[in-house]
């Protein structure tokens, strides 16, 4: 897939993600493997939000020491902007922001190459993103969260059943947090830039949930109650 550039904003920060892997290509001694994911990609996919971000994600976090201002000019002539811990490092620049994160794919066929800016591109699956989303912070959902996984629930149920282990390890916090509908939640949900996806907060939670709740029964050894009436 080759995508077309529309003047959206994330275009302006992409060519840093080439920047930053070739700093790694030449002072780590390896060709760099990285993906392209987060909510952005989603975009490309469904234009379901606004999204300008761009996060790359990389197999090791050794890789971060080669793209951050504090270590790196190349970096640093980005941007002096950053945040570092030790999973990541997010540089932050006036259009929006460059997150590296150490995160190694999770699902058995993690990313597509697509084309982008006249260069190849590991561009992650919904099924990958939604599955990073969930089992690495599942359980601090937020409004972005709900809609983000409202939208593959329904473009693409059946690729995302594969990805029920990552999917269920915070699902049920997951779940009790966005059923709780508190008013902070409900709010940032009413300030999302939609584009074509327009389902309300509780129809993302009822879609979300129907979703969840057969893969939490399929994994959950203890029987129903329909179950124990025909034993």
């Amino acid at each position: 897939m080759k995508v077309e550039l529309q003047g959206d904003i994330w275009e302006s920060l992409f060519p840093h993600a080439f920047t930053l892997m070739e700093e790694v290509r030449r002072h780590g001694g390896i060709e760099p493997f990285w993906t392209f994911g987060g909510g952005t990609v989603l975009m490309l996919r469904y234009r379901h939000r606004f999204s300008r971000d761009i996060d790359l994600f990389v197999p090791d976090p050794q890789y971060l020491g080669f793209v951050t201002p504090r270590l790196s000019e190349t970096a640093e002539s980005i941007t002096s902007d950053y945040v570092e811990q030790g999973n990541f490092v997010k540089l932050v620049l006036e259009a929006g922001e460059v997150d590296v994160v150490a995160s190694p794919n999770l699902t058995d066929e993690p990313y597509e190459i697509w084309e982008i800016m006249g260069q190849p591109v590991k561009v992650e699956t919904a099924t990958e993103i939604v599955a990073k989303k969930l089992y690495h912070r599942g359980d601090r959902a937020t409004a972005r969260d709900l809609f983000d996984l409202a939208v593959v629930v329904e473009q693409e149920p059946a690729a995302l059943v594969h990805a029920a282990p990552f999917l269920l390890r915070h699902a049920s916090a997951f779940l009790n947090q966005v059923q709780a509908g508190p008013p902070i939640m409900r709010e940032q949900f009413s300030r999302i830039q939609r584009i074509r996806f327009n389902r309300s907060f509780d129809e993302c939670v009822a879609l979300v949930g129907d979703f969840l709740h057969p893969l939490q029964e399929a994994d959950d050894p203890t029987p129903t109650a329909r179950e124990r009436q025909h034993r």
